[in-house]
């Protein structure tokens, strides 16, 4: 018996250490690069610069919800809550942060998580400072690292949006506000 729990024991810890140490410093550092190139698309408007880091059969969740695969695309969003001609929203800035190194499956799968400070400035001229929690899911494809998915969430309750109306227009307000800003 105690031959065949110390066999588990090591078969178990070999596993675990094989899912868990597949990253190298390489694969880090193109992750890392993978978030500061996506901080400079979005923050200046250059959204191809990200295709080629998208996984073929990726999948975005927004801060408002809507998701954004190849069907409909990051350019077709930003077109449509910045570009139309009776846009409310004039500009986007993100700031991500990783919270944590990500973490490496078998060489090929990652995940990591973090914060970002959003910044949206409003065609009438005011702006919005949201602190969002965002996930992103990484996949390999030979020896590049692509986003296979991410999904981005503020706070419902507690937000700057939120904390304005509540003051002067009250949940009505707010609720106006809400669907102005994204429909």
């Amino acid at each position: 018996m105690k031959k065949l729990i110390c066999l588990f024991a090591l078969l178990t810890s070999t596993v675990t250490w094989a899912a868990t140490n597949g990253g190298t410093e390489a694969d880090h550092e193109q992750l890392r690069q993978l978030l500061i190139t996506t901080q400079e698309a979005v923050n200046n408007d250059r959204l191809e610069d990200l295709e080629a880091y998208l996984h073929e059969d990726y999948v975005i969740t927004v801060m408002n919800q809507e998701i954004v695969t190849r069907d409909w695309t990051l350019t077709q969003l930003f077109n449509e809550w910045f570009k139309k001609p009776d846009a409310i929203i004039k500009s986007l800035k993100i700031a991500p942060v990783a919270s944590i190194e990500s973490r490496i499956y078998d060489g090929r799968f990652g995940y990591c998580y973090g914060t970002s400070t959003d910044t949206y400035e409003l065609a009438d001229g005011r702006d919005f400072a949201f602190e969002s929690k965002w996930t992103a899911t990484m996949i390999k494809e030979g020896d590049q690292w692509k986003l296979l998915a991410l999904h981005v969430g503020v706070d419902p309750i507690e937000n700057p949006l939120i904390d304005g109306d509540r003051a002067g227009f009250g949940f009505g307000g707010v609720l106006i506000e809400f669907s102005r800003l994204f429909n």
